[in-house]
């Protein structure tokens, strides 16, 4: 079974697809599917296998009608605030691919939102005193809203 049959298969049975990816600069992983109830896919980086959970928390939500915007925070996903961001279009595509090539032929132009995780103390990336050490794991890859 290739990868694209893979992400067929699990929107056919769940609803969306996860897919993990391994990398020597640190793992992400993203969503496929979420398109099909019309709201972007959702990307995440430093989380590992937890961020399949948070996935399906999200996908769940999402079906009962809850949307995650670019400059939300959220504080019902996690124990600490999280907050989303609009993914850079050229990191849509080099990160992102499965999900392009998925919608491809479809008509669908999935878009992407980076899930950001705060740091131990509830602080984001772009707050002062963020833990800086943890910038290695959790890739900027986001539209800056100022």
């Amino acid at each position: 079974m290739n990868i694209h049959e893979q992400i067929a298969g699990d929107i056919a049975k769940c609803g969306f697809s996860t897919v993990m990816v391994p990398h020597p600069e640190g793992s992400f992983a993203y969503t496929v599917g979420f398109t099909e109830l019309g709201h972007p896919e959702i990307f995440v980086s430093g989380l590992g296998p937890v961020a399949h959970q948070l996935f399906w928390d999200m996908y769940r939500a999402v079906k009962e009608g809850k949307r995650y915007d670019a400059g939300e925070l959220d504080t019902d996903l996690a124990t600490l605030p999280t907050a989303f961001r609009t993914l850079r279009p050229e990191a849509a595509v080099e990160f992102c691919c499965q999900a392009l090539f998925f919608y491809e032929d479809t008509g669908q132009h999935p878009t992407f939102l980076q899930l950001i995780m705060p740091d131990k103390e509830g602080l984001l990336p772009w707050q002062p005193g963020y833990d800086s050490a943890l910038m290695h794991c959790q890739r900027q890859l986001w539209v800056d809203l100022h």
